[in-house]
């Protein structure tokens, strides 16, 4: 999938920074739904709250071992070791956040 495709709905602002091939987009449009309700449910100011359901609802729907990242756009890096090119990174517009979630490789 290209990035920076901008998905919209009424709560939220997608920009696909970077989707690998694990990821199906019937999977990034599930992963962004839970994403948006989870911000809903818990509000702005609570990221860890929405990492957290978001990464129990990846967990239980896809199995074990995902990893959410919430940091401000612009201003926050990841790197890390992923597991079957399962790597979602986006950008909500509207909070100025980057959202990184990926499954784990174990060792």
């Amino acid at each position: 999938m290209e990035s920076g495709i901008m998905f919209q709905d009424t709560m939220s602002k997608w920009n696909i920074v970077t989707q690998l091939s694990g990821i199906t987009d019937t999977m990034r449009t599930n992963i962004l739904s839970t994403l948006r309700t989870s911000i809903e449910t818990h509000g702005s100011s609570k990221a860890m709250e929405v990492c957290k359901n978001t990464k129990t609802w990846l967990d239980e729907t896809y199995g074990e071992y995902w990893c959410v990242i919430v940091g401000a756009a612009g201003e926050s890096s990841s790197y890390c070791s992923y597991f079957d090119n399962m790597f979602l990174a986006v950008e909500e517009s509207g909070l100025k956040w980057r959202i990184t979630v990926f499954k784990q490789a174990i060792a």
